[in-house]
């Protein structure tokens, strides 16, 4: 059986939550990954005619996967949602996964995609941030940051679908999930358990949908959908989750910002490359050992700086107990 323990959340915005204990955590992220494993490769198994359908199964299958491990923590959305991660679970990325689900379906493409992309990129700020005292400054800049949150969204979402379909890149997918796993450690380090874990099991369900996708043969249609479908899901999933660890956490700017960019600089690199001649320069920036380490710096920097304000609050924390315990 697996152990609960709650207790109420203190992370500004997020309501009445449970925090999950480790081995809720690992039992989550371990059952939403083999959920949406064991769906993924029975769903293109029996597709395997019919690559749309394929691409579609491992999109549904991300969703079970992601159900069962929050299931598991517990950290299952309440309805109606009263936090920004309720929010994103329940709104954000099911119409996310929708989208996706028609364009690799075949039906839906070319302006209803992108518009379709694009009204989702405008209304997912203030829906994240949706009752907060973020959303009551109605300020110039708080209007041009919501404007320059829609068009970054946006522009990562349609700039890796269009790139993951037009090379069958199956890096970028698995770049994207080691991003949202380093986004709930950093978010969990920095004092938000709750949402730290439920990025974990997203990144979890993601990854045990894109093993699959990416054994399967590349350039074969229900592979390539299946990673456009998962690349766009886990972009904006991305997006989301450093949203509400920027406001309702105590995740950085700057921390933010270098775990979004990790997928996008992998991409643009070896979109970049496709334009240049192929010289040696061209080569090694579309290699996957150049674009793993290019993706890896924001990472690594990012998890390194985490640890060390973890470790500082905790030494502060251990010597306050310790003056209010000593004699």
């Amino acid at each position: 059986s697996v152990t609960r323990r709650s207790s109420s959340s203190t992370a500004p915005g997020s309501g009445t939550d449970t925090v999950p204990d480790g081995i809720a955590i690992v039992w989550g992220v371990g059952c939403g990954f083999l959920v949406a494993w064991a769906l993924s490769a029975i769903g293109t198994a029996v597709s395997r005619r019919e690559p749309g359908l394929a691409a579609v199964a491992v999109l549904v299958a991300l969703v079970w996967g992601t159900v069962a491990g929050l299931w598991i923590l517990p950290a299952v959305p309440r309805l109606p949602p009263h936090s920004g991660l309720d929010r994103f679970l329940v709104i954000l990325l099911p119409v996310t996964l929708a989208i996706e689900a028609e364009a690799a379906a075949g039906w839906l493409d070319g302006f209803w995609l992108t518009f379709e992309r694009g009204i989702v990129a405008l209304i997912a700020v203030p829906v994240l941030l949706h009752g907060s005292v973020w959303l009551s400054d109605n300020t110039p800049t708080a209007w041009v940051g919501l404007g320059g949150g829609a068009l970054v969204l946006w522009a990562a979402w349609e700039g890796i679908a269009s790139h993951v379909r037009g090379t069958g890149d199956r890096l970028v997918a698995a770049i994207t999930v080691a991003a949202i796993t380093s986004a709930g450690l950093a978010i969990m380090m920095a004092g938000w358990v709750r949402g730290g874990a439920v990025a974990l099991t997203l990144a979890a369900a993601l990854g045990g949908a894109v093993l699959v996708a990416h054994r399967s043969a590349p350039g074969r249609g229900g592979s390539q959908a299946g990673l456009v479908g998962l690349s766009a899901a886990g972009i904006v999933a991305l997006f989301g989750l450093l949203v509400i660890g920027r406001f309702f956490g105590r995740l950085g700017s700057a921390p933010a910002a270098l775990l979004l960019m990790a997928p996008l600089v992998a991409a643009i690199a070896a979109g970049l490359s496709r334009f240049a001649p192929d010289n040696p320069a061209a080569i090694v920036a579309r290699s996957t050992r150049y674009r793993l380490l290019l993706a890896a710096v924001p990472l690594v920097a990012v998890l390194i700086a985490a640890k060390a304000d973890f470790d500082t609050t905790m030494g502060r924390l251990m010597e306050r107990a310790a003056a209010v315990i000593r004699p």
